[in-house]
């Protein structure tokens, strides 16, 4: 019953994410077969980064490897020169990864300062008889 609920929590944050215009697809590779991230405002300074993976067949691995979250300083998204607000690793944060499944999605929610832009850098990770691979994939950013 557990695992019937989260799938169903699964499919509809992919449904929503899909539907979301912020979203940006990102190139694939030989585990990855898609996913994507946004940035989704609850209130002001109460911010979520969102996002789901899926894979080319049933993973050991799948999920995020690393989120890390930017204040925007300037007018376009610059990580060299924004100032960095959080960085969330798996090892820190098992949730964000998941085992022997073909897609995986997750929310991490914080705090920020209102009246600010933000945007997320992800790295995506899938991995699958001893082979894996990484993808970069950054959200547009989103007021606080």
């Amino acid at each position: 019953m557990k695992k019937c609920v989260t799938y169903l929590a699964l499919i509809i944050m992919v449904v929503s994410v899909l539907s979301t215009p912020v979203l940006a697809a990102e190139h694939t590779n030989k585990y990855i077969s898609s996913a994507g991230a946004y940035i989704h405002k609850w209130a002001a300074g109460d911010i979520s980064v969102e996002f789901h993976v899926v894979g080319t067949n049933t993973m050991d691995t799948i999920g995020a490897h690393r989120v890390t979250v930017y204040r925007m300083k300037g007018e376009t998204p610059d990580s060299a020169t924004d100032e960095l607000v959080a960085t969330y690793w798996y090892q820190n944060y098992p949730d964000m990864m998941t085992t022997n499944d073909f897609v995986y999605g997750h929310s991490i929610r914080l705090n920020v300062t209102h009246g600010y832009q933000y945007y997320a850098v992800l790295v995506f990770y899938a991995s699958r008889d001893g082979g894996g691979a990484n993808m970069p994939f950054s959200t547009d950013p989103v007021w606080a």
